[in-house]
C-alpha cells in the first residue's frame, strides 16, 4: 500500500468541460463543451484521452439520444488524436454533431480533410460553427424537421 498514489483524470488535462442537456421535439441532446488550449502534437494525447473519457462518462450518465461537442472555445492547432474524443459511443446510429469556433476551425478541418485539402470545413456535414446549425442537423437526423 506504500507505493500508492492518489491520480485523478483532471491531472491529465488542462481543458475544461461543461455538460448541458436540452430537448428538441422528443430527442434529448447532451451538449459537452470544451474549453482551453489543447496542447500541441502528441503533448496534446492526454488532453484528447480526457476528453474521450469525459465524454463516455457522460453518455453513461445520462444515455443522450443525441450529442453535441462544443469545441468553440477550444483553442487547438494539431493533434491527430483530437478526432478521439468525438468517438465516445458505441452506437453508430447516435447523432453527432461538432461545433468549431476561430480557435480550432482550421486545424480541425485539415484533420479530418487532409493537411493538404483545400475543400472548406462545410464539407464535413455534422462539423458547424454555431450552436443552432447542429442543433439543427440533429433535428434533421432525427427527423423532426
Amino acid at each position: 500500500m506504500k507505493n500508492l498514489k492518489k491520480v485523478e483524470l483532471s491531472q491529465l488535462s488542462d481543458i475544461k468541460v461543461d455538460y448541458y442537456f436540452g430537448v428538441s421535439e422528443e430527442i434529448e441532446i447532451l451538449v459537452i463543451k470544451y474549453s482551453g488550449k489543447y496542447a500541441f502534437g502528441s503533448a496534446g494525447n492526454t488532453d484528447a484521452i480526457y476528453m474521450n473519457a469525459m465524454g463516455k462518462a457522460a453518455m453513461e450518465a445520462w444515455d443522450p439520444g443525441a450529442v453535441i461537442i462544443d469545441l468553440q472555445d477550444l483553442r487547438y492547432e494539431w493533434g491527430d488524436m483530437l478526432e478521439y474524443a468525438f468517438n465516445i459511443s458505441t452506437d453508430d446510429t447516435l447523432p453527432l454533431a461538432v461545433i468549431v469556433g476561430l480557435g480550432c476551425e482550421e486545424a480541425v478541418r485539415t484533420l479530418l480533410l487532409g493537411i493538404d485539402s483545400k475543400e472548406s470545413i462545410d464539407k464535413i456535414g455534422w462539423i458547424f460553427k454555431d450552436l443552432e446549425a447542429a442543433w439543427n442537423y440533429i433535428r434533421k437526423w432525427n427527423g423532426s424537421e
